[in-house]
């Protein structure tokens, strides 16, 4: 038994699954909820990723399962060798790892709009009376970037899970 192949399909099965389930769940049934509660959605938002660590716990998956997933690929296809990139798996494998590459650039850029959106928050708190009406229109335009940001990693990830899934079994 090849030890280095367990270990890496563990940590991307598994930080895979994570990243992935989290961001379904984020974009379907929080987001729209968050929208839904106004300032206590928002609360719980802030309390989630600032708090919680959500934010820096999906960008590590994301990363995780990217890395694990490259090493892979490379020893499956004998360091991408193009006979293998070209066979019918190696290009699905190909288009779904493209895709989660894409996903984890998203969520990392996403990650740095989640941190500014923390300092926001801290100068928001600081603001004795009514905020600067700059402050809450910068919140709310790096708010909606965010969401944004989430519904196109969700795209990416259903494109990547799909890939990784059927791979196996295409045959063009």
């Amino acid at each position: 038994m090849n030890w280095l192949i367990v270990v890496l399909r563990l940590l991307h099965i598994f930080a895979g699954v994570f990243w992935a389930g989290a961001i379904f769940t984020l974009a379907r049934f929080v987001l729209p909820a968050v929208a839904a509660t106004g300032p206590a959605g928002q609360q719980f938002m802030r309390q989630l990723t600032m708090v919680q660590g959500l934010t820096k716990t999906m960008t590590l998956a994301g990363v995780t399962a990217v890395v694990a997933g490259l090493w892979l690929m490379g020893i499956d296809s004998a360091w991408y060798r193009p006979a293998w990139m070209g066979s019918s798996m190696g290009i699905v494998l190909s288009i779904g790892g493209l895709a989660g590459i894409g996903a984890a650039v998203v969520g990392v850029r996403s990650g740095m709009k989640a941190a500014r959106l923390g300092v926001l928050f801290k100068e928001l708190d600081a603001a004795k009376g009514t905020p600067r009406p700059e402050l809450v229109a910068e919140i709310q335009q790096i708010g909606a970037k965010l969401g944004s940001g989430i519904r196109a990693v969700a795209a990416m990830l259903t494109v990547t899970v799909i890939c990784m899934a059927v791979a196996r079994y295409v045959v063009f």
